[in-house]
């Protein structure tokens, strides 16, 4: 990648721009780049001693060559926040459908559905899921409910509270019991 940088008149901005010679103190410059060239660029911005700032405004599809126009990327994710919201969003008593169930109700592929979610919530599916599930435990616990109470809350069932209470251990390191305790020393029943 070669810097050449010119001043930036448009809003949207239309590539690497920015002119050294032109450069006033407190003049900005918009980059839009993609993520290879974007490490490169702060390089190369650092080595030419220019000051800057980073602004990331999420994630947007590139548009190629193949995809015609950009609605089909942007209707993909629409249906990732569809997801995200129906199965992520509140109530944890219901274990959701496998990833494949998901992605034949909402018409989306597979592998499309696994890398855009990632893309835009930085974790995959059932992960982002287990961490705002042992989330909504660790609020439960410090109201006060019992571990097996939050186990059937959170969509465990009643076998499977051993289940519940080594996940939990998994990801705060510590007992259920042991973490209210940490909260509240002696455990106020509700």
């Amino acid at each position: 990648m070669n810097i050449a940088l010119q001043p930036s008149t448009s809003k949207e901005g239309s590539g690497l721009e920015k002119s050294a010679s032109s450069q006033k103190e407190n003049s900005k410059i918009m980059i839009v780049l993609n993520a290879k060239d974007f490490q490169e660029c702060c390089l190369e911005l650092v080595r030419q001693q220019i000051a800057f700032e980073v602004k990331y405004n999420g994630y947007s599809s590139p548009k190629t060559a193949t995809d015609g126009d950009s609605t089909s990327n942007d209707n993909y994710l629409e249906i990732i926040k569809k997801i995200h919201d129906e199965y992520l969003q509140g109530d944890f008593s219901k274990v959701p459908p496998s990833e494949k169930e998901i992605t034949e109700n909402h018409g989306i592929k597979p592998a499309l559905f696994k890398s855009l979610f990632k893309k835009v919530y930085g974790q995959p599916f059932y992960q982002l899921y287990t961490t705002k599930r042992m989330e909504q435990a660790a609020s439960l616990l410090k109201k006060g409910y019992k571990a097996n109470e939050i186990a059937a809350m959170i969509g465990y069932s009643a076998s499977s509270a051993i289940k519940f209470n080594k996940m939990f251990q998994k990801y705060f390191q510590m007992t259920p019991k042991k973490y209210q305790l940490q909260f509240y020393g002696k455990i106020n029943r509700r």
